[in-house]
């Protein structure tokens, strides 16, 4: 009798996906209007590039709940720098820079101090909270041409947003990163046994660091093409995104408990999240059923997460017991 192979999470989040369209295309077909289509395609950019840098962080068994906040701290910055008439060669490193500087501060919190990774980001998400309004009342505005030139010039074919090639450019990097890097088979063994990892000789503070720093170059860039969209920047910016790009890798397949997880994977939960919430809106459905939506999703995929990881746990000692 022939063993079932089990249906990855990547085909289950595609037919959703697909079944999703198909009921908005007979239902909604407004919905797809380009105006409408290339808005959604700049939301999965921007989700999809900062998932990205949240899944490393959870495959190494970690979190970072200040991620929203870090990509606020950016959106000013670069405000700021766009008043002086600075262009994305320069607010784009610059914006790096920046996000790569707080997950830092982040990461020495969790490593140095041996804070858990949960309490280090929520204190330093009210620090970077608290100190913006401070900084700046409200919001920066009347901000030049050049600050918005990749939302609204910067065209594919004259079309498509400037943000999906670097969406493009960085997913392919981190698919082939992922697959092959040294570096990326430390983080799952890491996220796997910590232990284990620190006795096989992976220095595990200095792996770590370096993944959240990755990770906030890429909070970093999300953030770019966020503030870059608009003329008037504010100091909420990206208030409450850490829960979404959270609900991508989670929905992704990526394991709550790290050691497992795939950018595939997160590349479909940023796709079915970037059409979830323009579709209620579109509906004429109250935002608060998007967040709804969004809570009911983190909840099931936290839940089939959980499973997988009992199963597999079951698994282990039973393949032991094979090998003896």
């Amino acid at each position: 009798m022939k063993r079932k192979v089990p249906l990855s999470t990547e085909l289950y989040l595609g037919l959703f996906l697909l079944g999703m369209l198909l009921i908005l295309g007979v239902f909604a077909r407004d919905f797809f209007s380009l105006n409408n289509t290339m808005s959604m395609l700049n939301r999965f950019s921007y989700l999809l590039i900062a998932a990205i840098g949240m899944n490393l962080i959870i495959i190494t068994s970690n979190i970072d709940v200040s991620a929203g906040n870090i990509i606020s701290v950016v959106c000013l910055t670069l405000a700021a720098l766009g008043k002086l008439d600075l262009g994305l060669p320069v607010l784009l490193p610059a914006s790096m820079l920046m996000g790569m500087f707080l997950s830092l501060i982040n990461a020495l919190f969790i490593t140095q101090f041996r804070i858990p990774a949960i309490v280090a980001t929520l204190a330093t998400a009210q620090l970077f909270s608290g100190i913006l309004p401070l900084v700046v009342e409200g919001s920066l505005y009347d901000l030049p041409a050049s600050f918005t030139w990749l939302a609204f010039d910067a065209k594919i074919f004259g079309i498509v947003p400037g943000s999906v090639l670097i969406m493009l450019i960085i997913t392919i990097i981190a698919l082939v990163f992922m697959k092959y890097s040294r570096f990326s088979k430390k983080i799952y063994a890491i996220g796997n046994n910590r232990e284990a990892a620190r006795l096989s000789g992976i220095k595990i503070k200095q792996i770590i660091i370096i993944t959240y720093v990755i990770a906030g170059a890429l909070f970093g860039v999300s953030g770019t093409i966020i503030a870059t969209a608009s003329q008037r920047v504010t100091t909420t910016m990206g208030t409450g995104l850490e829960m979404t790009f959270i609900a991508c890798v989670v929905l992704g397949g990526t394991s709550v408990a790290g050691g497992s997880g795939k950018i595939l994977g997160t590349v479909f939960g940023a796709a079915v999240l970037s059409v979830i919430a323009p579709a209620v809106n579109y509906l004429g459905i109250s935002s608060d059923w998007s967040d709804a939506i969004m809570g009911a999703i983190i909840i099931a995929a936290v839940i089939v997460s959980a499973l997988h990881l009992e199963k597999r746990k079951r698994a282990a000692p039973a393949a032991g017991g094979g090998d003896a």
